[in-house]
């Protein structure tokens, strides 16, 4: 049977189909919908799937018989429909409407189509590479930070000053309650507050920029009003746009007392002879992270480029489906905080749908990326043998036996959590390679990238065997009474 299909495209990529669908076929799926239902509930006096139509029409009402007879049509005519109108489906589409007062009966159905990239001259693409170097400034801004941690405090009867440590009783009222007619925005406790140097980079200070310097000249016993609207971009997603006043008390003051950054001050976080060992260290770990994030910007900048320059389209459901799955993620990190996401949309007095909104623009861009990603390596014609990823899934499973229990390896290494670590690793592989691609075209060509990948190469090599700085990051301030 042939359908008698009409198609019209809309403008968020999908399709809408009207379909004719013959009346006696309507007709038999209804028959064969009430025996289903006959089948799933008891008829008094009749054996499960014996009863008749009528009688079956009458205990679930016609309603109930015409959805599933519905489905069922559909389930019969969808694969065809498909075949015969040349679609390629993202997804399952989804029957709008049923006309049944025409003649024979039309089914209007909205079909979301398959993503499409199609590709700007990514060819021609140039983009010089910059690489970040490392400074004195920010060997010493390490061995400072190194130094600020090792800082011991001893009290002080005397008017806050610049480096100081404040304990302050510290709350918050809001200028207009919110939705739920709350006004406390900070409920009174105690706070530790480093008064900043002026300086120092206040953007992201806490409760907002510039506060702890409003704490200088003020001496234990004290007490100041602060007035502030935290902007629409602040850092703290959970006070933007908010307007509050700030009550704040002084508890004590600590002068903050730094080690000298000396050699004994560098012997003292490790194995180092003296201070230019440290140093020499520090500016090995900071070229290392210089050149990984330079590379990580440079391929930014170049996708940006492509993604820029490309017509890609997608229907909404799969931007609906990747935001989905952004929030699933979302849970083992607010696990990892001791938090789960009714508490987490609590304490932010957003909603579900307030967070999907809040997060779909950076989804959706990160979809328009991972499509025109993949686009290119389908014209690069990129490709993974399956040894190659054989011996990346092994080492994966080896970090994973390293760091997890044997039952938490099992778990993920059995059924489909096997197969998704596979998928995953293939597709991870891609995207590397694909990047390495890009790189390779962004810089002029195969040649001179592979000159600038060796010189690095050789550059890395000369440093391989030289100690890492072993910064002491969970190194607690001392505190002397």
């Amino acid at each position: 049977m042939t359908l008698k299909v009409e198609q019209k495209a809309l403008d968020d990529h999908q399709v809408r189909l009207t379909v004719e669908v013959e009346a006696e076929q309507l007709s038999v799926a209804r028959r064969k919908a009430a025996r289903q239902i006959a089948g799933r509930i008891k008829v008094p006096g009749f054996r499960p799937g014996k009863a008749p139509y009528n009688v079956i029409e009458k205990q679930v009402g016609p309603e109930a018989i015409q959805e599933e007879a519905l489905d069922i049509v559909l389930d019969d005519i969808y694969p065809k429909l498909l075949e015969e109108s040349g679609i390629d489906p993202w997804g399952a589409g989804t029957l709008e409407k049923v006309h049944e007062d025409k003649e024979p009966p039309v089914f209007e159905i909205r079909v979301p189509l398959s993503p499409t990239v199609e590709l700007g001259n990514y060819q021609k693409v140039r983009i010089p590479f910059k690489e970040k170097p490392v400074t004195k400034k920010d060997i010493q801004g390490v061995i400072d930070n190194l130094r600020e941690q090792q800082a011991v405090l001893k009290p002080v009867e005397r008017e806050a000053q610049e480096g100081d440590m404040v304990y302050v009783q510290m709350s918050a009222e809001r200028l207009k309650p919110d939705k739920d007619g709350e006004t406390a925005l900070i409920k009174e406790r105690r706070y530790p507050v480093v008064v900043e140097a002026k300086a120092v980079d206040a953007s992201n200070e806490w409760p907002y920029p510039g506060f702890s310097r409003a704490l200088i000249g003020l001496k234990a016993g004290e007490e100041k009003q602060l007035s502030h609207t935290f902007s629409k971009d602040s850092e703290f997603e959970d006070l933007r746009g908010e307007a509050a006043t700030f009550q704040i008390k002084v508890d004590e003051i600590k002068d903050r007392v730094l080690p000298e950054g000396n050699d004994e001050f560098a012997k003292s976080l490790g194995e180092y002879a003296d201070l230019a060992a440290l140093e020499a260290d520090i500016k090995n770990s900071l070229t290392e992270n210089y050149e990984q994030q330079s590379k990580d910007d440079y391929e930014t900048s170049i996708v940006e480029k492509v993604v820029a320059d490309s017509k890609i389209k997608f229907p909404p459901q799969m931007l609906d489906h990747e935001v989905e799955h952004y929030i699933e993620d979302l849970g083992p990190q607010l696990a990892q905080q001791g938090l789960d996401m009714d508490t987490y949309l609590k304490t932010r007095q957003i909603t579900m749908q307030d967070l999907k909104d809040e997060v779909r623009p950076s989804v959706e861009e990160r979809l328009k990326k991972s499509l025109t990603i993949m686009e290119v390596s389908r014209q690069e014609k990129i490709e993974v043998s399956e040894q190659a990823i054989q011996e990346l899934v092994q080492a994966r499973v080896q970090r994973l036996q390293e760091l997890t229990s044997e039952e938490e390896t099992r778990k993920a290494l059995t059924g489909e959590a096997l197969q998704g670590l596979v998928s995953r690793t293939m597709t991870e592989e891609v995207i590397n390679r694909t990047l390495a691609r890009l790189r390779e075209i962004a810089q002029g060509g195969k040649a001179e990238a592979k000159a600038k990948d060796k010189t690095k190469a050789e550059t890395k090599a000369e440093t391989t065997d030289k100690p890492k700085a072993k910064k002491k990051a969970t190194t607690k301030t001392k505190d002397k009474e």
